[in-house]
């Protein structure tokens, strides 16, 4: 490819918006273009990153027997009711109704639809272990994208389903998957983590993340020395003890009014108190018509883990929808930090933290005033559903001084999950065994998420220069830079030379012929990424050499003219 012929879409702007570094380095080398809130163009050289990911993947999953098909982004609302997931999915499904109003929904995922295609094609046990695969588009209505590609609207996926007459069958397809994505890391060089995962709404008993460490990352991984990771969602919180009547001041509750309520911090202070005397009620949906909303209680310093709480009651609406202070207002007429356990009168789910408190800080339903010294079954009956619905701190971690242990941020790229007969019983997808009798399918699903894979690769593969692609993802493996070509002749003709003979050996060029400084040229060739960069000018050339730079490492040699094709070679085969 000639740059005079591509386009670069690199940016000098900065952006200021936001943190996350592959976001910033995306956006800069040009490889997407934002239209909208988690809407993204992807322009020439992120969609040729994009399409060398698909080639690994396409490659891995073609030699472990999956199939390829491609299935549609609209899929209708009537098999998400059979499922049930219609309500496990809620506000982010995208909704479509068309002309004859009928409902549809852009797909976030595909369980339903291969589940329906399969159970209308397969009906016999010969035809099975059953592999199949795709490369597409979803969707999901999130409330705040963010992240950049890695949290959007519209995402690229691979999601591979497999059929089974039995669980040992699933189970041998299942570790075979595992052991792909391994490979298909390993081979892009992404360093990444397995931790046992959370089936959540998707269905199964068993399941396992693929995670990448970062700094900017949403999902928090616990590694140990040894390489064990797991995620901190799964886990405990140690139960206390009740321990009532203990300290109890005799002064019995008080009704106390500040000026204003702007957070728990203040309020506590406010109240002469810490917030860890503080305890919050917070408000989430459910899809019961009779109930409609749920309170949680716990300590107003801890956050609640959704993933805990998603998994505690059927009817809480997946995924976890908190109310605002605007809609608390709405519905219950007061401020969500005035807002109390006392008269309130819907379903409550303590947090195993708020039991063992005593002359403790709570909203009186009130605006702006609160309850203090409260009590449990002096002033306030103890919740009968207490649960572990919060997040663990890094504090609370007991550390082993042979086997440290660390809290990491990561990014989740990857899950697959072994879904047992969920979807077949759901959907009626039977199929008769060896002794003639209908059984349920056994399913597997196996998600790779690409979008996501590529801004991974970033996170771990930058300096202040740009991006350091791997060989494989690289939107070109070789940059040719001459400088002065339209001023000196022979290191046009060089350029030209070194240029056809490197197509010629089937490895992915660009020769950045463009008339402009070698500044902007070198900045934009670091910018993107291209791993092997040739140098040609009058310095070197009239010895009959060029340079050669590594871009990740930034080693640089003289080669002679005669070998360089040769180099670059040896170099492809080793990276």
């Amino acid at each position: 490819m000639l740059a005079s012929k591509y386009l670069f879409f690199t940016s000098k702007n900065t952006i200021k918006s936001n943190k996350m570094d592959s976001y910033y380095l995306m956006i800069k080398a040009g490889m997407i273009k934002k239209l909208s809130s988690g809407i993204y163009t992807w322009l020439p050289t992120g969609l040729r990153v994009i399409k060398n990911l698909k080639k690994i993947i396409r490659h891995e999953m073609n030699n472990i027997n999956f199939i390829e098909i491609l299935m549609p982004i609209i899929q209708p609302s009537c098999i998400w009711e059979i499922s049930g997931r219609i309500h496990d999915y809620g506000d982010e499904l995208f909704k479509i109704i068309d002309r004859n109003k009928k409902n549809f929904f852009l797909g976030p995922t595909h369980e339903e639809v291969i589940t329906y295609l399969i159970n209308n094609e397969i009906q016999s046990y010969k035809n099975l272990p059953l592999s199949l695969y795709q490369i597409q588009v979803k969707f999901r209505d999130e409330i705040r994208s963010r992240l950049g590609v890695v949290r959007s609207k519209e995402f690229l996926m691979k999601d591979g389903y497999s059929f089974h007459i039995n669980e040992e069958s699933l189970k041998k397809t299942y570790n075979i998957v595992l052991n792909t994505y391994k490979k298909i890391f390993d081979l892009i060089k992404l360093k990444s983590y397995i931790v046992k995962g959370d089936n959540s709404f998707i269905g199964g008993k068993i399941s396992h993340e693929f995670h990448i460490l970062s700094n900017n990352g949403e999902d928090s991984i616990i590694l140990s020395k040894d390489g064990y990771a797991y995620n901190i969602e799964s886990l405990k919180f140690f139960i206390p003890q009740i321990k009532l009547n203990i300290n109890i001041k005799l002064l019995t509750k008080q009704l106390i009014e500040i000026d204003k309520s702007i957070n728990f911090k203040y309020i506590a202070k406010k109240l002469n108190s810490s917030n860890k005397n503080v305890i919050r009620t917070i408000i989430v949906k459910t899809t019961e018509k009779k109930f409609p909303f749920i309170a949680l209680l716990i300590r107003s310093d801890y956050e609640i883990s959704i993933s805990k709480i998603e998994k505690l009651n059927k009817n809480i609406l997946k995924p976890l929808y908190i109310l605002s202070n605007k809609e608390i207002i709405n519905f219950f007429k007061i401020n969500k930090y005035s807002l109390g356990p006392i008269n309130l009168n819907i379903p409550i789910i303590a947090d195993y933290s708020i039991i063992s408190m005593n002359n403790f800080i709570i909203g009186s339903n009130i605006n702006n005033k609160y309850y203090i010294n409260i009590n449990w079954k002096r002033d306030l009956p103890i919740p009968k559903n207490i649960q572990d619905i919060r997040k663990i701190y890094n504090k609370e971690i007991i550390f082993n001084k042979k086997n440290s242990i660390k809290i990491k941020k990561s990014i989740e790229i990857a899950h697959i999950f072994q879904l047992g007969t969920k979807y077949s019983k759901l959907m009626n997808a039977y199929i008769q065994n060896k002794k003639g009798n209908k059984v349920p399918l056994y399913m597997g699903c196996y998600g790779i998420g690409i979008s996501r894979i590529i801004a991974s690769i970033i996170e771990q593969n930058h300096d202040i220069h740009g991006i350091c692609w791997p060989s494989l993802l690289a939107p070109f493996k070789v940059a040719i830079i001459p400088i002065n070509m339209y001023k000196y002749s022979l290191i046009k003709e060089v350029s030209l030379n070194i240029y056809q003979k490197i197509i010629s050996i089937g490895i992915e060029v660009i020769l950045d012929d463009r008339q402009e400084s070698p500044g902007v040229m070198f900045a934009d060739i670091d910018l993107i990424g291209i791993p092997h960069i040739i140098i040609i000018s009058t310095n070197n050339i009239n010895n009959n050499n060029v340079e050669y730079k590594f871009r990740k490492t930034g080693e640089q040699n003289i080669i002679p003219i005669n070998e360089i094709v040769d180099f670059i070679s040896n170099k492809e085969k080793f990276n």
